[in-house]
């Protein structure tokens, strides 16, 4: 642990001296200054408050709290959020504005592992493609991780503390976190500094799973308003995690760095036309280093991947106002370079420093995009959303003719494929249309309609593991044509004044899905050994969700969600891989005066539906599950205490989605947490 963030836990800790520790690696606890929520169409808020999941400072398990939102594991940290059954870059994560692109290609470090949530003021989930304004892509959904200038109204100085602490009985979780500010309506300067820890959980069997994980964030965040229409706001940001071990795959991580620099201009204006202005510019660079010896017994050839990942982008918009419509209108830019080489070594060996594989041989994926939003509202109760955008895309492989190893990355691609990695460049086309009609005070109707584009990543196109197994290599698609995701979702909120649903569809046709597929010389496949390569399919994705909640009397709540999600390789008449089954939670809640209790039944069904017989990518057919959670809440100003118990009968389960590793892309399902008590002491002064 570093001597700055020891001296900022000495000082927490002596606010807490009276009050009992807590961590929450994944229990049902949450931060009362988040909340979750979605824009623009009603049906994506969630009616009931169940403390959400915050495991290991991991905003990808905070994430699956949400109805709609689940998530795959390797171990105790890097959760990957999955959204209408996408994942990965088919999701927008924007870091307070910032795209983070993480530095590992096995994704142990998906963008959300970089967003602390106790760290943020708010997070916003929007399923679906619901806006055009937030970067390329985002054709499964987009989340919004941000934070907001303090509220200081004075011209004296003034300051504010947040602290938060605590400690959890699986894994022996252990976390702190401290938030202050000082400054006037004028300037300010807010610091930000947490530490989680974590040993191995167990799961319901009472078996050890490697999961163990420490991680740490600082930020500062200095903000100028010289005029009450001009905000300026700047930050720098480090989060940094080491020693994370991964069940689920052949390496762990030693440490990943990630650094996050940001500058952001706002200025309201009152012209007839222009009513404002903004610029955001960010920079964000991550260095990972993944290995089979370091961190685990190592009884075969050493492996270790160092890879870096470094994004540079921004927006400038414009809020106008034309004939009585608010429209935005903007450009954004999104730069990443990203490259990794793995090095093998033998096993009596003290490290693995001979070349294997340029696994990202230089990759740079530029795009630049111009788009247009508008937001009219036709009459007092109907209210619209088009949009529209385009994108230019060019991506290229620097280093793909550079021998290392036994071959070079363009080796690979010929030996796979029968090309090499040309200069890319895409130009896409997208937009959307959604309307909301109050049918009635308590009924809304909703639909949309849109298109959206996701450019192939780093990994889908450009991956060069090799290997002298066939069957472990891994190698991606230099001609892949971009995704083309069109959509349709419908629904409708009603109730009465104790009661709330939400009824919601949606069915999203794919044009060019990007597939990762074994290698069976399919129509543009060389190879024929079950490697593992991408190609364009059509694809199917189709969902349903409920949401529901009834207040019984003044002090009893309760409350339901279920969702539903359905995938189809139409080129291949098979099921689509890694597609969660039916899952939802049912909730019962008492609130009086400073008191809260409640518990959720957490559960999901038998996925019978997989895909074994293309990719091969899901582990079985899953069993079904149920957990019990329990919680409880005391708000004893200026402390909030929280007390929960999680999978309350010790049930061994796992979720359907797995991952694979990069040394050996077999998948596998990692179990989640048996039973575990939390404790949570949240104090603001």
């Amino acid at each position: 642990m570093s001597r700055t963030f020891q001296n900022g836990l000495l000082v927490g800790s002596a606010l807490l001296s009276v009050l009992p520790l807590m961590a929450s690696a994944r229990a049902e606890t949450s931060l009362p200054e988040i909340g979750v929520e979605a824009l623009f169409t009603n049906p994506f808020v969630p009616f009931y408050s169940t403390p959400a999941p915050i495991g290991g400072g991991d905003g990808g398990q905070y994430l699956t709290s949400v109805t709609g939102v689940t998530g795959s594991r390797m171990g105790g940290h890097g959760i990957e959020p999955v959204i209408h059954g996408q994942q990965q870059t088919q999701l927008n994560v924007l870091n307070d504005g910032a795209y983070i692109h993480g530095g590992c290609p096995n994704r142990m470090d998906p963008p959300t592992s970089y967003a602390p949530p106790e760290s943020f003021d708010s997070i916003t989930v929007m399923k679906g493609y619901q806006s055009v304004k937030y970067g390329p892509g985002g054709t499964g959904g987009t989340v919004l991780f941000e934070r907001k200038p303090l509220a200081f109204t004075d011209d004296a100085f003034g300051t504010k503390a947040t602290v938060n602490a605590g400690i959890e009985s699986n894994g022996q979780a252990r976390d702190a976190g401290i938030d202050v500010g000082a400054g006037n309506k004028s300037v300010q300067m807010r610091a930000l500094a947490s530490h989680f820890s974590m040993d191995n959980y167990e799961d319901g069997r009472g078996q050890e799973v490697r999961s163990a994980a420490t991680s740490e964030s600082f930020a500062l965040l200095p903000v100028w308003m010289p005029t009450p229409d001009t905000t300026l706001k700047a930050g720098v940001e480090l989060t940094r995690m080491d020693d994370v071990l991964f069940a689920g795959a052949g390496m762990d991580s030693p440490y990943s760095n990630g650094l996050t620099q940001r500058f952001a201009v706002d200025h309201r204006m009152y012209g007839d036309v222009v009513k404002g202005l903004s610029f955001k510019a960010y920079k964000s660079d991550v260095d990972h280093i993944m290995d089979n010896f370091t961190l685990r017994t190592n009884t075969g050839m050493k492996m270790k991947t160092l890879s870096e990942s470094a994004t540079f982008g921004g927006t400038v918009e414009g809020d106008l106002d034309v004939a009585g419509v608010p429209l935005s209108v903007g450009v954004d830019l999104q730069n990443n370079d990203r490259w990794a080489k793995r090095y093998s070594g033998m096993a009596m060996a003290t490290d693995a420093t001979t070349p294997q594989s340029y696994m990202w041989p230089d990759v740079r994926i530029r795009q630049t995009g111009v788009f247009a939003e508008a937001d009219p509202t036709l009459s007092s109760g109907v209210r619209m959303r088009v949009g529209a955008r385009y994108d230019r895309v060019t991506a290229r492989a620097d280093a793909a003719d550079t021998v290392f190893g036994a071959v070079s990355a363009n080796t690979l691609y010929i030996n796979h494929y029968g090309i090499t990695a040309e200069d890319v460049t895409e130009n896409n086309f997208g937009g959307l249309l959604r309307l909301e009609y109050d049918v009635q005070p308590d009924v809304t109707l909703f639909a949309g309609l849109s298109r959206s584009v996701r450019t192939a990543d780093a990994t889908e196109r450009y991956m060069a593991s090799n290997s002298g197994v066939a069957a472990s290599r891994w190698v991606g698609n230099p001609d892949l044509s971009p995704e083309k995701h069109h959509q349709i979702d419908a629904g409708v909120t009603f109730g009465a004044s104790q009661w709330s649903n939400t009824v919601s569809g949606y069915y999203d046709r794919v044009s060019d899905y990007i597939f990762r597929d074994l290698a069976r010389g399919q129509d543009g496949i060389v190879a024929t050994s079950g490697e593992t390569i991408y190609r364009n399919i059509g694809a199917t994705l189709m969902g349903l969700e409920y949401e529901t909640s009834y207040q019984l009397t003044s002090n009893w709540m309760l409350g339901g969600a279920a969702t539903w999600t359905y995938g189809q390789n139409r080129t291949d008449s098979d099921a689509l891989s890694q597609i969660p089954p039916l899952e939802g939670k049912l909730t019962v809640d008492y609130t009086r005066d400073i008191w809260s209790f409640g518990s959720a039944w957490n559960f999901a069904m038998k996925q019978n539906r997989i895909d074994s017989d293309t990719a091969q990518r899901d582990v079985q057919k899953t069993p079904g599950y149920g957990t019990l959670d329990l919680y409880a809440k005391a708000d004893l100003a200026p402390f909030e205490v929280r007390l929960g118990v999680s999978n309350l009968f010790d049930k061994t389960y796992a979720r359907h989605l797995n991952r694979s590793n990069a040394v050996d892309p077999t998948e596998i399902q990692v179990n989640e947490p048996g039973r575990s008590v939390g404790l949570r002491i949240n104090a603001r002064f």
